[in-house]
Order: C-alpha cells, then structure tokens, then sequence
C-alpha cells in the first residue's frame, strides 16, 4: 500500500506541496531513465524535480505520461539555467517554453526555479518568470542556491510575486540553520538538494547510533530528520527497494535529543567551507 505524501502550505496560495520529492539530477534521457521513473511513480512519487541543465525533461514527460496517472495528481519542478539568464529575458521566456514543450505533459510547471543567482541577471530572470505566470506557464516561483543576501536584493527590487521555494544543500552533513530558519520565517519552503549528501558520511557514529535504535538505515534516519525540519526533501536513486526505503520514514519519529545530535554533525568549518565554494563558483558564472 502506498502511503500518501506528507505536505507543506505554499503560504502565499495555500497550495499544497509534496514534502517528499524524486530527483532528476543524472537520470538517464532514455529508456531505462523512463523505466527509474515509472519505478519512482510505483514507489509513490508524485513530486518530481528536474531542470533545464539535467537534459531530461522529455523523458520525464513520457514517463509520466505512460503512467496513466493525470497531470494534476503530479507536482512537476523544473530550473532555468545560467546561460539563457545572461541572454536576458527573451533566451529566458524561450528555456521555459522549451521545458513545457519538452516535458509535453499538460501545459505547465507547477514549480520554476532560478538554478542559480548570476550577478547582475537573476533579477530580469525573475521578472520574466513572473510574466510567464501571469500566462498560466508556470504557477509558482522559486530560487535555487540562494543566499539570504541575494534574496534581499531580489526582494529589494520591487518584484510583484513572491518566490515560494529556495532550493540548496540541506542535511545533518550539512546543515546551516541561520538560512533554513531566515527562508523559513520569510515563509519561504526550503527544498533540500542533495537531501541525502550522495551518500557520504552515513557511516557517523551519530547516525549509525539512530538508525540501529530505531532498526532503520542511515538513508532513513537522514531523511526522516529533513522532514521533521519541515524541509521538501529531494532524494534519488535508481533502485526501487531504496526508492522504497527512502519514502518509508513515516512510522518513526526522531526525538528532540537526536534531533539535537543530528543538527550538531555539521561544524562551522564545513559551512564556511561550502559558503566559499558557492561564492566562488558565482563569481565565475
């Protein structure tokens, strides 16, 4: 029996969001990718993350499609990429009306996302994208890899939509609750990439002790701490029993001390760590 989806409340529509998504990133444009999807519907996904950069969204499309589910029981998210932002707006409108038809399942996203904030562009970007919600293309508005400041300054010119998601790297290996609780209080849902932190670090003493108390994996307890969070958490992989094991985290709750412990694995040197990689790699777009 698939259990249904735990939710979060767009707080600027009410709409309802699957807290537990399926990650795009590296599935297959082909065939077997179509068949990690399908797997993925089986499981009992109904939140799908992908992008522009990730080449699949046709494939997502099929797959979805040959499910035989309707459009409206999915909540598709999908990312611009840096290149057409430096465009401007019109590369920009042109990338989104590419995923659509790429994705040629309905005639929108329920989810865009600025991948990235390039200096200078991600403000015309945004404005583009509330254009395109004016015209039904999308129906919410996100950020990806935001930092509080960079928010501000969006914020700061005077858009009329407000984004609803930001997206990054959120997990107990690398957790920095001074963003997740800024996004949080500006009632903006923190969708967590690399929920799992592809894997690595599942073996500390921490995570190891929980999940033998709690007789679940480290994948579990990893997942199950995001969700007490109140974060969407966006996990992937391409075997169906871990597809499986990944969304069954519901009939267990972590207590408030190993909340605690699990909070406390990440150090402030892994976060000024990742804090530099990011601004580096901004510089650079």
């Amino acid at each position: 029996m698939i259990m249904a989806d735990p939710t979060l409340s767009i707080s600027s529509t009410g709409s309802p969001i699957p807290q537990l998504a399926f990650g795009m990133y590296k599935v297959p444009a082909n065939e077997e990718g179509e068949a990690i999807i399908l797997d993925a519907v089986k499981a009992g996904y109904r939140h799908f993350d992908t992008a522009s950069y990730y080449g699949n969204e046709e494939t997502l499309g099929k797959a979805l499609k040959r499910s035989g589910i309707p459009r409206d029981q999915f909540f598709i998210v999908s990312k611009v990429w840096n290149d057409a932002q430096k465009l401007g707006r019109a590369a920009v409108r042109h990338s989104v009306e590419r995923s659509i038809a790429d994705l040629n399942f309905g005639t929108y996203y329920d989810l865009f996302l600025i991948h990235w904030p390039v200096p200078n562009y991600f403000v015309e970007t945004y404005r583009e994208l509330e254009s395109l919600q004016g015209e039904k293309k999308i129906r919410h508005i996100g950020l990806s890899n935001f930092s509080p400041a960079e928010y501000e300054e969006l914020i700061s010119n005077n858009i009329t939509v407000p984004p609803v998601v930001n997206q990054f790297e959120v997990s107990p290996l690398m957790y920095r609750p001074r963003d997740v609780e800024y996004f949080q209080y500006k009632g903006v849902l923190v969708s967590s990439s690399k929920a799992l932190h592809r894997g690595k670090g599942f073996d500390h003493w921490i995570i190891e002790i929980i999940s033998k108390r709690h007789n679940i994996t480290a994948a579990q307890v990893v997942l199950r701490w995001g969700v007490q969070k109140g974060l969407i958490v966006v996990a992937k992989t391409s075997n169906f029993d871990r597809m499986v094991e990944n969304r069954d985290i519901l009939h267990f709750s972590l207590g408030q001390d190993e909340m605690a412990k699990l909070d406390s694995i990440t150090t402030e040197k892994d976060v000024s760590d990742r804090e530099t990689l990011e601004k580096e790699r901004k510089t650079q777009m």
